[in-house]
């Protein structure tokens, strides 16, 4: 099942999962200054949440081919003017802008992977289990892209790291414009408003509230253990990323509503004591979390596309990504305020209150039980 698209658009997004933390240590090491970078890396995150919806609304009126090559280029250009002419003494408005410029051509490569998915295969022809293999993807990038940023920024020259990932987002990217015959058809019309496609409200809600929980958790478990917050938070990602290696065998939509079921159960356990507990209880249980997370993501993803229009599955992936990038931008703020005002434990609360709320969202619709339309494990 996988294809070559499924392949350029995966590497590429290991390179967009390092951006954030590249342009942080680079607009560091050039300025001096930690609130500096956090402004340049906020304003990262509010263009991209902000222009990515508008972007894949270009793109699914004149098509990935014709879009995506200048969206490679201007991202490129972006990059090199930043490294370039950034001065050290740059006041706190240039960093946000430079931020902004970077973030705003930041190119959404799950989207774009997502619709070509969509215009190939129907639920019946294995498309869940594709957008299982997408949640790999993404699973993958966020492992390997911070890990790739730190290797290359290692030796005390963060433009390399800059550099790097600006080369797997171009090629990945450029390489899926090449890619013509498996893009969707452009659409030929301006959708109206925002490009937002109606009957989003459920599956986007989900998505926002996993982006919280995200956001709030490494904040929570790194205040309250950071001696052991990497392998507590590899533990939860790695569990993750083979329930999802699960799902792309077997779709079944028992998965689905065992993951459910567990996630309910290990929620509560969640609560902000378990931040002192030893570390192999709060890895046990932080994993069985993560391992519940694919599954819904999967069936989110499944709702998000049944309710799209075909000439707006571009916009409609997009804005799924843009709500979790908000989502996390929201949780990592309100966790950092929670810590400083009252300690980790409630920032732990704010995470499990949001997985629980994404996972009752879910169940209040019954949509992980209606996923029986979901294709079923192949023979």
């Amino acid at each position: 099942m996988l294809t070559a698209f499924f392949a350029a658009a995966a590497w590429g997004r290991v390179g967009l999962a390092a951006t954030p933390l590249a342009l942080l240590w680079f607009v560091h090491d050039r300025t001096g200054s930690w609130s500096g970078a956090g402004l340049a890396a906020a304003g990262l995150a509010l263009a991209e949440a902000v222009a990515g919806p508008q972007t894949a609304r270009l793109v699914d009126r004149f098509g990935q081919p014709r879009v995506l090559p200048v969206l490679a280029l201007a991202h490129g250009t972006a990059l090199v003017a930043v490294a370039a002419l950034l001065p050290a003494s740059a006041p706190g408005p240039v960093l946000l802008t430079a931020g902004l410029v970077v973030g705003a051509t930041l190119p959404q490569l799950g989207a774009f992977s997502g619709a070509r998915w969509s215009y190939r295969l129907t639920p019946a022809s294995g498309l869940s289990r594709a957008f299982a293999w997408e949640a790999v993807a993404g699973s993958t990038a966020f492992l390997l892209g911070p890990v790739l940023a730190a290797w290359l920024a290692g030796g005390g020259r963060p433009e390399v790291a800059l550099a790097g990932a600006a080369a797997l987002v171009a090629s990945g990217t450029t390489v899926l414009a090449l890619l013509r015959s498996s893009a969707p058809p452009p659409a030929r019309r301006r959708s109206p408003g925002l490009g937002l496609p109606r009957g989003l409200g459920l599956p986007l809600t989900v998505t926002a509230c996993l982006g919280v929980h995200f956001g709030a958790l490494p904040l929570a478990v790194a205040a309250a253990r950071l001696e052991a917050a990497a392998a507590v938070l590899g533990a939860s990602s790695g569990a993750g990323l083979l329930a999802g290696l699960a799902l792309t065998r077997a779709p079944d939509p028992r998965l689905r509503r065992a993951a459910v079921v567990l996630a309910l159960v290990a929620t509560p356990l969640a609560v902000p004591g378990l931040l002192t507990t030893p570390v192999v209880v709060l890895a046990a249980v932080l994993a069985l979390v993560g391992a519940a997370v694919p599954p819904v993501v999967v069936a989110t993803t499944v709702l998000v596309r049944e309710r799209a229009a075909p000439q707006q599955l571009t916009s409609a992936f997009a804005w799924s990504a843009s709500v979790s990038a908000a989502g996390v931008a929201t949780g990592s703020a309100v966790a950092g305020q929670a810590v400083d005002r009252v300690g980790p434990p409630a920032a732990g609360g704010l995470a499990a209150l949001a997985l629980a709320a994404a996972l009752l969202a879910v169940l209040g619709w019954g949509r992980i039980v209606r996923c029986a339309r979901c294709d079923p494990p192949a023979s």
